[in-house]
């Protein structure tokens, strides 16, 4: 499958998307790119003036090349009083790996060739045997057999709560004082 094609537009988080692919490129704000390699975007000729000019502050924010604009929207407020990135969310859209636009939100979302590189990666940081050497430290074995049949997805292991090993610890015998009676002479 192929990925969305972006060329970098004049400032952070503008770019030129083919959004039809049939070569013609149109300058989209950027909002997010995410791990499956959606694109979240809205083509900047859907903003009147006032609307360019807020995008444009927000995108020359000195904080513009440290965050995605989602992250940059969030924090601002607009001078109508509303959340820019409520604002903005109107007109977002949504472009898969594969090159369709959708609207985000609808119970839809973009995954091509999500399960071979969701898996690379995973693979690339966590392996059963840190898992099983995690949970073995933390709870004993059969806590780290259950880590490793969760990691393989086998549903023949059961998985057993582990308890707290229960610590017994004996008090020292009682010295037991027996009270004389005094009795009073009349």
């Amino acid at each position: 499958m192929a990925s969305v094609e972006i060329r970098q537009g004049s400032h952070p988080h503008i770019g030129w998307i083919d959004l039809k692919k049939n070569g013609v490129f149109v300058e989209c704000a950027i909002m997010k790119r995410d791990s499956n390699g959606n694109v979240y975007y809205f083509p900047i000729k859907w903003l009147d003036e006032i609307d360019r000019r807020r995008l444009y502050k927000i995108i020359t924010n000195r904080n513009a090349r440290s965050f995605e604009l989602w992250d940059l929207a969030s924090q601002i407020t607009l001078n109508n009083g509303v959340n820019a990135l409520v604002y903005f969310h109107q007109l977002v859209r949504q472009m898969t790996p594969s090159g369709q636009s959708i609207t985000p939100g609808l119970g839809q979302s973009g995954a091509a060739d999500w399960d071979t590189r969701g898996n690379a990666a995973l693979d690339e940081r966590i392996s059963p045997d840190l898992i099983a050497d995690a949970a073995a430290k933390a709870a004993g074995k059969a806590a780290a057999e259950a880590a490793i049949a969760a990691y393989n997805y086998n549903p023949n292991v059961q998985v057993v709560p582990v308890a707290a090993p229960v610590v017994v610890v004996e008090a020292a015998p009682k010295t037991v004082k027996t009270a004389k009676k005094k009795t009073k002479k009349a």
